[in-house]
């Protein structure tokens, strides 16, 4: 057959499957057997299968582009969300249109004045939606927090990937801060320590919060205690990691603690830094733990124990869930809020004290 004048119907005959089941492959909008999918697919790459995107624009009155509106691409998590978002998409007969709002100067670690930026942000969001005219928008976020009220209403599918709104016409998939704390935490307990101190990132902020709530589930359903005089507000960067260090080991001299959890990767290998200034050694004398699974802790020497966030699996979901409530049908299609799981990498700077 014509490359040029193949249609669905020919996909659908060849691949021996129905053109709803065709249609569902290509636009990712329902479930199907992994079978027929792949029937369906190599039928497609056999035949170079091209939408004529224009014609279904004019017919269904959808351009079948997603808008994706970063806060800042250069920022952490941005970059494995959007690898996870354009994977989705390539399964699918959807496009995407990326706009990076280049915030990280503006904000720096200040993530909750992201407010005073709600006139470039709803600019940008109003080109995606009425001058591009997208079927839906993914909102990523570089900070872990509620930006309830910044958002205008599109009145299309808005999904937030990392950070979160209460707006009710806005849905969100983000991360599991409080259990994955309280499991970091259980492991060093598990390991025997007792005596562990905390550098906290920004107190105020979400991710600070749950974070410090795990870390002390799992100590007080250990029957320990949390010392407050071995908790020390850092502000997620790695100087105020190091300086809190230094607080501890100078005010801890007498008894130092055996284990840290710093809230980020970053603040752990200031920390670090601080304990080997003093001629100690990291897990020797005291053990030290992260929360990110950044590149940094797989380089650093010794590779840091954290928790991996699964940014990938954040912006695959967050392109599902958009895609979902454009088609009304799937897991995602009734969901507001999508919590996905985070998981502990143990690597070399905790010491097992009970041997």
């Amino acid at each position: 057959m014509e490359v040029s004048t193949i249609t669905i119907k020919d996909i659908a005959r060849e691949a021996g499957v129905s053109t709803a089941t065709v249609s569902y492959v290509i636009n990712g909008s329902r479930p199907v057997m992994p079978e027929k999918r792949q029937r369906v697919l190599d039928v497609i790459s056999k035949t170079n299968y091209q939408p004529n995107r224009v014609a279904k624009s004019l017919r269904t009155k959808k351009t079948n582009t997603i808008g994706v509106l970063v806060e800042d691409i250069v920022n952490f998590p941005i970059v494995g969300i959007i690898n996870g978002i354009s994977e989705y998409f390539e399964k699918t007969d959807y496009t995407i249109l990326l706009n990076d709002l280049r915030l990280l100067d503006s904000i720096f670690n200040k993530y909750d004045q992201v407010v005073h930026q709600k006139e470039k942000i709803n600019n940008a969001l109003s080109f995606l939606a009425l001058g591009s005219k997208v079927d839906a928008v993914i909102y990523v976020g570089m900070f872990s927090r509620d930006i309830s009220k910044v958002l205008a209403d599109i009145n299309k599918p808005i999904v937030m990937a990392y950070s979160t709104s209460d707006d009710e016409h806005i849905c969100s998939v983000t991360y599991e801060n409080e259990d994955a704390a309280a499991n970091l935490t259980q492991h060093l307990i598990d390991n025997g320590h007792k005596k562990i101190a905390v550098i906290t990132g920004i107190a105020h902020t979400p991710p600070a919060q749950m974070r410090l709530k795990g870390i002390n589930k799992a100590i007080k359903d250990s029957g320990l205690m949390l010392d407050s005089s071995l908790v020390k507000n850092g502000d997620w960067e790695r100087a105020s990691g190091y300086q809190c260090m230094k607080d501890l080991l100078e005010s801890e001299k007498g008894s130092l603690p055996t284990a840290v959890v710093a809230m980020n990767d970053i603040m752990a290998i200031g920390a670090m830094d601080a304990i080997r200034e003093e001629g100690l050694i990291v897990p020797d004398d005291i053990s030290v733990v992260g929360f990110d699974n950044r590149d940094e802790s797989n380089v650093v020497f010794p590779k840091l124990t954290t928790v991996e966030i699964d940014m990938k699996a954040i912006g695959y979901t967050a392109a599902q869930m958009a895609t979902q409530k454009l088609s009304g049908a799937g897991e995602y299609a009734t969901e507001r809020n999508v919590i996905i799981p985070s998981r502990l990498i143990t690597r070399d700077t905790v010491k097992n004290t009970n041997i």
